[in-house]
């Protein structure tokens, strides 16, 4: 149990770091494009890649911490929170990230910049949208109820991102299929997880020593 634990916490660390990273590009992005004179330096690039190393780095802490910890809680608890937290921080964070390597490939970081920018007003409410369905979908999963499906959030995600900006062009409607393609395969995963996660605390309450009954000899 205490593994588990720990797992659950490291999990959590993870998905906070990138919470705190979508923050922060996101208000400097929102800062940015509301500017009159000049569009102010970003850096969304330095700050993207140092939130994915830092969220990485403070997972691994959080684990070897907690493992370190003896477990005196319920076997549920933590386990949604585990699920939701990192579920919405890679929902949020890797489909401008997916995109980077070309922007920086093709232009510079500064150009990325307004990329990002971009991306806030055009898709912005595309990305709330997609992880509040993933984040849906693993509660439902941890709760044992019927989950949406991978291809549900993909064609919903997909409608979402059409509104308003495609009466004008379908650029961001290709763009949202083409960088959720890569999710599918995560979505399925959180149904493996959470499996394999039911299975091990199975195993633990089998293995869990039973009370023997003396006679008594009085």
């Amino acid at each position: 149990m205490r593994q588990i634990f720990a797992r659950r916490v490291g999990r959590i660390a993870f998905g906070v770091v990138l919470l705190i990273g979508v923050a922060a590009v996101a208000t400097s992005a929102w800062s940015a494009s509301l500017g009159t004179n000049r569009v102010p330096r970003l850096d969304a690039a330095r700050t993207i890649s140092l939130t994915w190393l830092a969220a990485v780095i403070a997972g691994v802490a959080a684990r070897a911490i907690a493992a370190r910890i003896p477990w005196s809680r319920s076997s549920e608890a933590l386990f949604v929170e585990s699920l939701i937290v990192p579920t919405a921080g890679i929902a949020l964070l890797l489909p401008i990230t997916l995109h980077m390597p070309l922007a920086l490939l093709v232009a510079d970081s500064s150009a990325f910049d307004i990329w990002v920018m971009g991306s806030l007003w055009i898709t912005g409410l595309t990305h709330l949208v997609f992880a509040a369905l993933c984040v849906m979908r693993a509660r439902q999963l941890v709760a044992g109820r019927p989950a949406l499906s991978p291809r549900r959030i993909y064609v919903v995600t997909l409608i979402t991102s059409c509104v308003p900006f495609v009466v004008l062009y379908a650029i961001p409607p290709t763009l949202v299929a083409l960088t959720a393609l890569p999710f599918v395969p995560m979505l399925h995963a959180m149904e493996r997880v959470v499996g394999r996660e039911r299975a091990e605390l199975d195993a633990v309450a089998g293995n869990l020593p039973h009370a023997i009954a003396l006679p008594d000899r009085a």
